[in-house]
């Protein structure tokens, strides 16, 4: 039957929260999400067998923009990566064999840089990265291999805008835009004029002045046309110049504070021009194209030129930048209707905030424990989302959050089921536990999948009630033309309620395997998750001792280069080494240095790095014990 509203697109931005180890569940729930697109598209054409084109709706989904922060911005990139070739390949079935290679979502999460020259975990605790200076308290090697895998696909000669054409899924916006976050180091200043107006000439006059730390990389895919990168970089992950800008971005968003190395923005990555806009986007609020306030009304005076800094990861100011992805959506397609918006955002969050906590507050009795208050408290109030907190109130499109989610029986029965605390196994040892273990991100990958799956079948959709009277019709645009038959296939109804939902992206594997909306809700690929074999831990307990010293090492041998190359202040140095060559301490001191930067070994730092490794691993060990995914004695 043909559809009158066969053209009607709904539009879609997807946010994909910081996750560190935890990216597997969030390429699982893209893998599912892309699975269940492909599947959709390839039936309106009437290429699947078992799908009667009579139940499959014919309007439409596009993404049109992505962004992410940390491992969300590393998974931002591979899922765009994997859109750009458009080979859909979904894994719809645990592999006998975790390293086997199916698509680049699993790939990248899953496999991580697992080889035959060792497992991941173990090639974080590798010290051939503390040669020059000392990077990172883990070795980040680790973290280039995997972006090195995904972006070696470099074809200089490829027609891109064609190959596009060819290869790229519909439902994926031919101007995707993609943004993702990151935390520098070097603020750019942002200033106040509070000059009287009898001083306005005077330059040198104060000015109040903050510092922005927050930045984004903004890609933009611009149908494959080469772009110019004042306001925006090109998405051409084929050309190397542009695959370069995009991998450096996509590894410097995941550079966790003092964990992962840090990295270096230059004017080869972001141009001053480039900087300036973005920041009059991030302090508007405003990321769409349209925004005029961008250029006209914001004076970066005291920008500085030639602007270069260090990043860090994005998540450590912004951990889930959907606001930006939201402006760049409602610029692009501002409301027609005055019932319904064709937007939605949908955020993907490994670690979603439980919101109110029962936990007792207590006050910090001494500076040891008001110390890592003041840190704390540092830390959340540079993620403060000021405005996300009052524009909920306003917000009139779809928004809603994909989260791990799994549940038990403890009879066999739905009706005592029972939630899992901790559902998802990367969120141990302070989420890099995905590292510990390859079946740990295989579980998750999985849960990714079926937690899309069910959100699909079940809390993605819009009421449907269709009425004569126009003051109670409440049909979404996209459903107007959905036949009984489709309605039927597809309904949704909550427990509880008559009230009728239908799917934004109906999943069509309802039809394959002949059951109802939300039927296998409580249905996991994996249904119990793995256990870790402390052995192998232990096995790595001289590398991670190892590791400690040389990590020591290098932090004394910077330190002394820093006090080397210090030669600012001639007078007072010259002081202070002519008082502590008086002091017994002072000269004890000063042998005690020697013998570090010499390298000789000393029960100090032996003892430093035996109480290091023992502390990391029972900290590890503990954390798995209370997740109950630790082997014991009898298993």
């Amino acid at each position: 039957m043909p559809q009158e509203n066969d053209n009607y697109t709904f539009h879609l931005g997807l946010t994909m929260a910081g996750a560190v180890s935890a990216g597997c569940y969030t390429a699982g729930v893209m893998d599912y999400l892309f699975e269940a697109l492909d599947l959709w598209e390839r039936a309106k054409k009437g290429e699947v067998d078992g799908i009667n084109s009579e139940f499959v709706p014919k309007n439409n989904v596009v993404i049109e923009t992505m962004g992410g922060t940390s491992a969300g911005g590393m998974a931002t990139v591979m899922t765009s990566l994997y859109a750009i070739r458009g080979k859909i390949n979904p894994v719809k079935k645990v592999p006998k064999n975790p390293m086997e290679s199916h698509n680049l979502l699993y790939d990248s999460w899953v496999h991580l840089d697992d080889n035959e020259n060792g497992k991941s975990f173990s090639k974080l605790w590798d010290t051939d990265d503390l040669t020059e200076k000392l990077g990172s308290l883990f070795n980040s090697k680790v973290i280039d291999a995997i972006a090195d895998k995904s972006f070696q696909e470099i074809n200089e000669t490829l027609d891109f805008p064609e190959h596009l054409k060819d290869n790229l899924p519909s439902y994926i916006s031919p101007d995707l835009e993609v943004l993702i976050s990151h935390t520098l180091l070097r603020g750019i200043p942002l200033s106040v004029d509070f000059k009287a107006e009898i001083a306005r000439r005077r330059v040198d006059s104060p000015n109040h002045r903050t510092f922005e730390h927050y930045l984004v990389s903004l890609f933009k895919l611009n149908k494959g046309k080469e772009i110019d990168e004042d306001e925006y970089m090109w998405l051409n992950p084929y050309k190397k110049k542009y695959a370069d800008k995009i991998k450096l971005s996509t590894i410097a968003t995941g550079a966790f504070p003092v964990g992962l190395a840090y990295r270096e923005f230059n004017q080869n990555q972001f141009s001053d021009k480039y900087i300036k806009s973005t920041i009059k986007k991030i302090v508007t609020g405003d990321f769409s194209s349209n925004n005029q306030d961008i250029k006209d009304r914001i004076d970066l005076k005291n920008f500085p030129l030639e602007y270069t800094s260090m990043s860090v990861d994005g998540g450590a100011i912004n951990n889930e930048p959907y606001r930006e992805v939201a402006s760049i959506l409602d610029g692009k397609f501002p409301k027609k209707d005055s019932k319904h918006r064709d937007i939605g955002l949908i955020m993907i969050d490994p670690f979603p905030d439980s919101g109110y906590t029962k936990k007792e507050y207590k006050n910090p009795k001494s500076l040891l424990s008001v110390a890592p208050r003041i840190i704390q408290a540092l830390w959340n109030q540079s993620k403060v989302k000021r405005k996300e907190m009052f524009e909920q109130y306003d917000t009139d499109y779809f928004q809603t959050l994909i989260y791990p989610s799994k549940f038990y029986s403890h009879d066999g029965y739905k009706k005592s089921i029972i939630p899992d605390k901790n559902p998802i196994t990367s969120a141990s040892f302070n989420a890099f536990g995905g590292f510990l273990d390859v079946d740990f991100r295989v579980h998750d990958f999985f849960l990714g999948r079926n937690n899309a799956r069910n959100f699909l079948q079940y809390f993605g959709s819009f009421p449907y009630e269709p009425s004569d009277d126009p003051m109670k019709h409440n049909v979404h645009p996209m459903h107007a033309d959905w036949t009984p038959e489709m309605v039927e296939k597809f309904r949704i109804t909550s427990k509880g309620s008559n009230k009728i939902y239908l799917p934004i992206i109906p999943d069509l594997n309802l039809l394959l395997e002949g059951v109802a909306s939300g039927e296998k809700k409580y249905v996991y690929d994996v249904p119990d998750k793995p256990k870790y074999d402390p052995r192998n831990l232990f096995a790595l307990r001289g590398k991670i001792e190892n590791r400690f010293k040389h990590v020591i090492n290098r932090a004394f041998n910077d330190i002394v280069e820093m006090e080397r190359n210090d030669k600012d202040h001639p007078i007072s140095d010259s002081l202070l080494e002519e008082e502590f060559k008086k002091s017994f301490i002072g000269k004890i001191g000063s042998k005690i240095s020697g013998w570090v930067i010499s390298g000789v070994s000393n029960p100090v730092k032996n003892g430093i790095s035996k109480f290091l490794t023992k502390f990391v691993i029972k900290m590890i060990l503990h954390d798995l014990e209370d997740r109950k995914i630790l082997k014991g004695d009898d298993e």
